[in-house]
Order: structure tokens, then C-alpha cells, then sequence
């Protein structure tokens, strides 16, 4: 027997592309109708230390990735620039998903958090008793600096690249008021701050904000669980594991639990 934990349910995907596709076909196989507008976007940081970092990076003894868009806008870098990562330099990751995109470029990585998120890759990283050493991270313009702040603290050098940057499509604008106004949504799957932040300021509007409120809000972890707290939300369920499976997995376990009550 074929189980249907999502028969007839609507669920929001804030996210295009590959990623998007792949989770609107779980959501489908699941008995779900998936709803896709991509919340965010990536585009080329312009640092303005970017190119002073390429031309040093081989003086880092560390480069961390907190995300997937980090490896692939530091590796774009490399490639227009024509510079190649010394072997010397030890690759970091928060995330597994981070640490695939570093292996497809045939880089070993050499530490990745038990748990996936930055808090938790600053307690682990600084309890492995390494002397201070100097360490760049590129990340995105709203990234928190939770990683860098906890090693300085304890003597380290580390510079940010801001990489890439994230802004809201003007498109996905007018999508998601429509969809708000039009489609009665069960679920919304939240997998960044960014991607709450920027649902709230078109569900915050007036005409909108009664809808969205019955909407079930799944967070990926704690970070972005607190952002859609901070605006007075509730969040339905957060998994333990911060991934997209398990975030779906955790949303497949709430209808099993909620259809048992019922």
C-alpha cells in the first residue's frame, strides 16, 4: 500500500531551479500539489577586498563554505581569474550539501559540523585545540558573521568575502501576492531567513496577511525558525537534522500524527 501523507494538501516551495523541481517531485510522489516561487536569487558579490583576497589566498591556512551558493561563486572567481587553491589549504564545510559541491571540485573536506549550521560549527571548530590561524570564509552579503566573530575571539585572522549576494525577485513580487490572494495553501517550506524575510513583506500586507495566517509554516532549523518567530508566527514543526529531507520528512510525520488524532 501506497502511503499519501500529503494526499490533497498544497504545499509553498520558496526556491527555483534544480533545487525546486527536485522538491516539487517529493511533494507530488508524497500525494501533494506544490506551489514554486523563488524567494530568493543569487548574483556576483562586488567586495570590494575580492580581488586582494584571490591574490592572498594562498596565505590562508583555512577557507570556509557555509553554503552551496559560497562554493560556487568562489569557484567561478578562481576559474575568471585564473588562480588555483593550494592542496596546503584545508577546506571547511557547514553541511553536507556544501561538502558535496566542494568534493565535485575535487577538494577533501576536512571538517564539517555534526549538526548543520553555523552556531554549531563555531563550538565544535573552536573545541578541536588548533592554534589561531588565519582563515577566509565566503559567504553571502546576509550571512550572519557567527563563525568569524567566535574565532577571533579566540586570536584567529579571518577575513569575509562577500561573495554573492541575495535580493528578492521583483517577479516573485507579484507571483506570491497572487498565489496568497488566489490558492488556499496548507504548508509553506521555509529553508533560509532570507526566504521568511522576504515572504513576510508581501504576506504582511493587509488585504493578505488573513490568508497567509492559516498557512502551516516548516522551518529547516532554528535560524530560520527564529526569523518567522520574530514576527509573531508560529512554526508547525522544525526538524532536529537541518536539511531539506529532513525538513519534508518532519512535515510527513506531522499528517501521519495530525490524521491518528483525527
Amino acid at each position: 500500500m501506497i502511503t499519501l501523507p500529503l494526499k490533497g494538501k498544497t504545499v509553498f516551495i520558496p526556491r527555483s531551479g534544480k533545487q525546486g523541481k527536485e522538491l516539487s517531485k517529493r511533494i507530488v510522489q508524497l500525494g501533494g500539489e506544490p506551489y514554486c516561487i523563488p524567494l530568493i536569487e543569487f548574483r556576483e558579490g562586488k567586495d570590494p577586498n575580492g580581488l586582494q583576497y584571490l591574490k592572498s589566498l594562498n596565505q590562508y591556512d583555512w577557507v570556509i563554505f557555509t553554503s552551496q551558493n559560497g562554493v560556487k561563486f568562489f569557484f567561478q572567481q578562481l576559474g575568471k581569474n585564473n588562480i588555483t587553491l593550494s592542496p596546503q589549504t584545508k577546506i571547511a564545510a557547514v553541511g553536507e550539501k556544501t561538502k558535496d559541491a566542494l568534493q565535485k571540485h575535487q577538494f577533501q573536506v576536512s571538517f564539517v559540523p555534526t549538526l548543520f549550521s553555523a552556531d554549531d560549527f563555531a563550538k565544535e571548530f573552536d573545541d578541536d585545540g588548533m592554534r589561531p590561524k588565519k582563515v577566509l570564509i565566503p559567504k553571502g552579503n546576509l550571512a550572519r558573521d557567527i563563525i568569524a566573530k567566535s574565532l577571533i575571539s579566540k586570536g584567529w585572522t579571518v577575513d569575509e568575502w562577500i561573495i554573492y549576494d541575495t535580493i528578492f525577485p521583483i517577479d516573485s513580487k507579484e507571483k506570491l501576492a497572487s498565489l496568497l490572494e488566489h490558492v488556499r495553501l496548507d504548508y509553506a517550506l521555509f529553508t533560509s531567513p532570507s526566504t521568511v524575510h522576504h515572504f513576510m513583506e508581501i504576506a504582511k500586507e493587509p488585504k493578505l496577511e488573513k490568508k497567509a495566517k492559516m498557512i502551516d509554516f516548516i522551518s529547516i532549523g532554528p535560524v530560520t525558525k527564529k526569523a518567522i518567530e520574530g514576527y509573531g508566527w508560529k512554526v508547525t514543526a522544525s526538524p532536529q537534522k537541518y536539511t531539506v529531507d529532513a525538513m519534508l520528512d518532519s512535515l510527513c510525520k506531522l499528517m501521519t500524527k495530525r490524521e491518528e488524532l483525527e
